[in-house]
């Protein structure tokens, strides 16, 4: 299989971002006049959020941004010939705008079976990113092979937002036939004349489930999750698909964390550290230019520690002084822990990327990020004030 390894799956997340057209009634305020007006960060475009199932077995109840499990049709040869659509030009670019610096995270550069090396898996896991999308949203990313002869949209030399087909009967058709079957999503781009917009995802950052989880919590299995970001000029029509997906939600970075902080809302750890990386963003544009920037710099593979302190579980991210130097990635280690508190540990290691959650007075469950350290490949570190906001007025909860 392409993307199953002996301990978990490889799978591709997406992050939509789009303009906000219309602001939601969701105002904030900052609670003291010294520190940074949460309006003007993170609230000028939206993103897309799923809920996901009850019955899901993997993260059940919480929103997650759109993505799934890769298959071994994403990195079939056939799409050799769907971007060979488009034209020699296109498909040699195809292999040349993922290149960037470096071999990437291990499940881009990690050796697989010769029958899925045809295409880099650099574009194998952005198909998958935009076919499980597709499944779970109906919004389709993808260009028209005759636009694709005519223009260029291999970013290269300026960013490129993404194109989403305007939604229809026979789309919906086909989305029926991809949502049970995977090699589908080939067929249904050769019949519609049309290739995955590939060129629009931008690496974004790369999460492996923490290994220890997986027994305390009794969880099926782990998963290698690339994300990529994507910036639309228009939010497309969403559809969820009521079955893995049974709620969709357009919001700014800032309202979904405020209503995850209020407890009206259940956010994915990895989702919550995103979103809070892009409240350094004060407009899409900003965003766009910032992911197109630093897309030579690859990504690398998190992977979050537990370590369990006096009075806290804390989760540890590389940088932090606490972080381990040799890694137990299978989870077959005790448990790193102290008899310190958090704040004691605090002092006594100063340098600090982490996360942890705490159940406040009313019960609600918070997450909360601690980082002050430069992050790596130019990217942005994760706004982590949230006791710094309060909200004002809400008409809408996710």
């Amino acid at each position: 299989m392409a993307a199953i390894l002996k301990s978990w799956r490889e799978a591709a997340t997406l992050i939509i971002v789009s303009a906000n057209k219309c602001r939601n009634g969701i105002t904030f305020q900052p609670v003291g006049s010294s520190r940074r007006t949460a309006e003007l960060k993170g609230d000028n475009f939206e993103t897309l959020m799923l809920k996901r199932s009850s019955k899901s077995t993997f993260m059940p109840n919480l929103y997650v941004f759109p993505g799934g499990v890769a298959s071994d049709a994403d990195f079939s040869k056939d799409w050799l010939d769907i971007f060979g659509q488009a034209g020699e030009l296109s498909r040699s670019n195809l292999f040349n705008f993922v290149k960037g610096n470096g071999q990437g995270a291990p499940m881009f550069s990690r050796i697989r079976d010769a029958e899925f090396t045809a295409i880099p898996s650099e574009i194998a896991f952005r198909i998958c990113a935009i076919r499980e999308t597709f499944e779970e949203s109906g919004v389709l990313l993808a260009r028209n092979v005759s636009n694709l002869k005519q223009t260029t949209v291999m970013n290269v030399d300026s960013p490129t937002y993404g194109n989403a087909l305007k939604t229809d009967s026979n789309i919906n058709t086909w989305r029926k036939r991809v949502e049970e079957n995977a090699s589908e999503f080939i067929t249904m781009c050769r019949d519609m004349k049309i290739v995955p917009d590939v060129w629009s995802l931008y690496e974004w950052s790369d999460w492996l489930t923490p290994a220890h989880e997986i027994i305390l919590h009794r969880k099926p299995r782990r998963y290698d999750t690339a994300f990529f970001l994507c910036c639309l000029e228009e939010k497309p029509d969403v559809a969820e698909d009521k079955g893995e997906t049974v709620h969709s939600q357009w919001g700014s970075p800032l309202n979904i964390l405020m209503e995850f902080e209020g407890g009206w809302a259940g956010i994915a750890p990895p989702q919550m550290y995103e979103l809070a990386r892009l409240l350094n963003m004060s407009s899409l544009e900003e965003l766009h230019h910032f992911s197109w920037a630093r897309s030579n710099n690859r990504i690398e593979r998190w992977l979050p520690v537990r370590f369990e302190c006096a009075d806290s579980v804390l989760y540890l991210m590389p940088g932090d002084d606490l972080y381990p130097k040799v890694l137990d990635v299978y989870g077959e280690g005790e448990i790193l822990n102290s008899s310190l508190t958090q704040e004691e540990l605090k002092r006594k290691h100063p340098r600090h990327h982490r996360t942890h959650y705490l159940v406040d007075s009313e019960g609600k469950r918070k997450g909360r990020i601690t980082c002050n350290i430069e992050m790596a490949a130019e990217h942005v570190a994760p706004y982590a004030d949230f006791d710094n906001l309060k909200i004002e007025s809400t008409d809408s909860k996710l």
